[in-house]
């Protein structure tokens, strides 16, 4: 809105005011859709003053809340249960400088980005990504993958339903960013920005991947030059990933310098240092770090960027009790580094919750002074954020002299506290916590 103010105010190229203004508040962007035909889902518009459950009465559940005037996924909730959201209202609309808040029925399927400029009302695709949304009731990005796995006939129609949605708000001559899903009925206009994408891939996983440049082509026609963006000239698959960490201090980032070196590792970017506190994200702007890294197919480019975000490791204080605070809970959010639930066999998990049974887990006390034995192999199906396998983490601990054995063949359950806490640190807090737990002594 701001650009667009200045460029109205001095006769400069640029989107409208009210188009803009369209594209930034989420109630009168989906208004626009509604009015002209675009599938959007059906919302209803709340401020403070507003009954929550009468003005949501003709919403199907589970719905999505948001404020209205916010990006980056700040303040957005999934909520399944009625009752939950007249509090899912209060936490969005402290993220909102309007105080208004959006509710609309949640659209299933995957979410793709796509970014275009638009050139006097013609309208040029720079690109469809896909996106990999995480841990509800938030809607954590944990990267994309460009170009897009979508077979090209179901990505012309995301292309379709995002132009009509560029022309029900008016957006005639800027750059047009936009988040559309593939229900089962169709392609679903979530949101359309009059800007080009954050999250990297405007200014480096499109390029990485195809050799064209969006911004080179944005800033042309705020010049009010001719667009000019070339052919593709690259036929490359690009991987953004996203580092996330738990609640604690970071006392030190290791193997950065071996994660970059990788092959096909192009970039690593960090938001955090020595000293800072960090959280388990509930929103796309806490996450701690991003790589980015080509291959030539899908499943290369994914791999190479979860192999560097492997290599990194997060070392947290053992001075913040957040840690500690962090690794005892038992709660559905923040979810638990490994989801036993993928433990096909089911004989590790029913290991776990037998002796969580008998021995209440509770890492903040920290460990003994002897490294544990650690008892029953883990599956190797179950991976955490980063792809890393229970028995990977074992590996590591192995190394580094922080435990003495690999996992035996016995389920004996021999000094059963040091276990019980042991396992709760490493299943909850990942390779992070459990480095934690074994440094922080009893």
């Amino acid at each position: 809105m701001a650009a667009a103010l200045i460029a109205e105010n001095f006769g400069l190229p640029g989107h409208s005011l009210a188009a803009a203004t369209r594209a930034s508040d989420k109630a009168q962007m989906r208004r626009g859709f509604e009015n002209s035909g675009v599938p959007s889902p059906p919302f209803a518009e709340i401020d403070s003053a507003d009954d929550v459950f009468t003005r949501i009465r003709h919403l199907p559940s589970p719905w999505v809340v948001k404020p209205v005037d916010n990006m980056g996924s700040r303040g957005v909730q999934r909520i399944d249960k009625v009752e939950k959201l007249p509090e899912a209202v209060k936490f969005a609309g402290r993220y909102s400088r309007a105080k208004r808040v959006l509710v609309e029925s949640m659209i299933e399927g995957p979410e793709f980005s796509l970014d275009a400029l638009v050139e006097n009302g013609r309208v040029i695709p720079c690109g469809i990504a896909d996106r990999h949304i995480r841990y509800p009731p938030h809607f954590i990005e944990m990267g994309h993958t460009i170009p897009s796995r979508l077979p090209i006939r179901k990505q012309a129609a995301l292309w379709d339903v995002f132009e009509k949605g560029i022309r029900a708000l008016g957006l005639s001559h800027g750059a047009a960013k936009g988040d559309i899903k593939l229900s089962p009925q169709g392609a679903v206009v979530c949101e359309i920005a009059a800007r080009l994408s954050g999250g990297f891939m405007s200014g480096y996983t499109y390029p990485y991947s195809s050799g064209v440049h969006p911004t080179e082509g944005a800033i042309r026609l705020a010049l009010g030059m001719r667009v000019g963006v070339p052919e593709a000239n690259l036929e490359l698959i690009c991987a953004e990933r996203a580092l996330i960490a738990i609640d604690g201090t970071i006392s030190a980032i290791e193997g950065v310098q071996e994660a970059a070196r990788l092959p096909g590792v192009r970039n690593l970017f960090f938001r955090i240092g020595k000293g800072d506190k960090v959280n388990f994200p509930r929103s796309n702007v806490e996450k701690i770090g991003n790589v980015i890294a080509t291959g030539n197919s899908h499943d290369r480019a994914d791999e190479r960027a979860l192999c560097a975000l492997r290599r990194i490791k997060i070392n947290l204080s053992l001075e913040d009790s957040g840690t500690g605070i962090y690794l005892d809970q038992d709660t559905d959010f923040p979810p638990d580094a490994f989801d036993l639930s993928q433990d096909n066999s089911g004989s590790f998990s029913g290991y776990l919750r037998d002796l969580w049974h008998v021995n209440p887990p509770r890492p903040s006390r920290g460990s003994p002074p002897l490294p544990p034995e650690i008892y029953l192999p883990p599956p190797s199906s179950v991976r955490d954020y980063t792809g890393r396998s229970i028995s990977e983490i074992l590996s590591i601990l192995v190394s580094e002299k922080k435990i003495v054995t690999l996992p035996l063949l016995s389920r004996s359950i021999g000094r059963t506290n040091i276990l019980s806490d042991f396992w709760k640190a490493l299943i909850r807090g990942g390779l992070c916590g459990v480095r934690w737990y074994l440094e922080k002594r009893c």
